[in-house]
């Protein structure tokens, strides 16, 4: 056991990256980062839900008025590196007129939370639910067209209007129907608060870079990736036996057995390829 403590210790490769020393060091920093990173990736994630929404009921929609906006916003923010996005929201948008006006407006510089500036919270919340609204965008529209007609023809001829169908019959359907690829995206949502660290944000992946440039080790960052992933595994696990239930209630309800598609942002089941007529958009009797 000796041998294998002093192996561990001189060698070169365990102690530049697996150093407990070093861990030790830099996880209080890591920790007291820790509700800064879920606190980016909560409120964005809850702020992208009704935007999501709204972009995909316009993408839905007949009107060109809507659904033309909403196409040129996901497909911009889709076709751009949320990196890019960052750093225009960041140092592009403190030189406008109107980003001062509201910081003067709410005195967001005299305000801290969890240690971090106001107006760089706000920032950073609001980058990452521009994105990640895209992205949910998608992801309804997929779950809303996933909905047979014959739900919505059925909703009509009991005397319902387009508004009371969508509110109280297609979108409980397609809540239900994504709500394993929405836990999925704030996994992913988490996880990219970590680019806000390239802005000097105190969160993790910050506070890991500061202890790993003070110590010449490369541990904090194995340490920092070891708080991700205390959040990221339960919740992947959890997304997984969600979908299970989902897939056995929606079997026995169907009599079929069949798990259906898991919606994601492209409209298909993202973990097995099925025959198109299982995805058809339309009345199924």
């Amino acid at each position: 056991m000796n041998a294998l403590v002093q192996w561990w210790d001189t060698n070169p490769i365990t102690h530049l990256f697996f150093s407990l020393p070093a861990m030790k060091a830099a996880m209080p920093a890591i920790l007291k980062a820790f509700p800064v990173s879920i606190m980016f990736g909560l409120v964005s994630f809850l702020l992208a839900i009704p935007g999501g929404l709204a972009a995909g009921l316009g993408r839905n929609s007949r009107s060109r008025w809507l659904r033309w906006p909403a196409t040129i916003y996901v497909d911009v923010i889709r076709g751009t590196p949320l990196f890019l996005q960052i750093l225009l929201v960041f140092f592009g948008l403190p030189l406008t007129p109107i980003y001062k006006t509201i910081v003067d407006a709410f005195a967001l510089k005299q305000y801290l939370f969890l240690g971090v500036d106001a107006s760089i919270v706000w920032r950073g919340i609001m980058v990452l639910s521009l994105n990640s609204a895209a992205y949910m965008c998608e992801i309804f529209r997929a779950g809303i067209q996933s909905i047979p007609k014959g739900q919505s023809e059925a909703a009509r001829s009991l005397g319902m209007t387009k508004t009371q169908t969508m509110a109280f019959v297609i979108l409980p359907q397609t809540v239900r129907r994504i709500l394993p690829t929405m836990m999925s995206e704030f996994i992913l949502l988490f996880k990219d608060t970590a680019l806000l660290a390239a802005v000097s944000v105190a969160e993790m992946t910050l506070r890991a870079k500061e202890a790993a440039a003070t110590s010449f080790n490369q541990s904090a960052y194995i340490a920092a990736a070891c708080m991700y992933l205390v959040l990221t595994i339960p919740l992947g696990r959890f997304v997984s036996s969600l979908e299970n239930r989902l897939a056995v209630q929606d079997g026995g309800a169907s009599g079929t057995g069949k798990r259906p598609p898991r919606i994601n942002a492209n409209g298909v089941d993202s973990e097995h390829v099925v025959p198109h007529e299982e995805l058809v958009i339309g009345d199924q009797g």
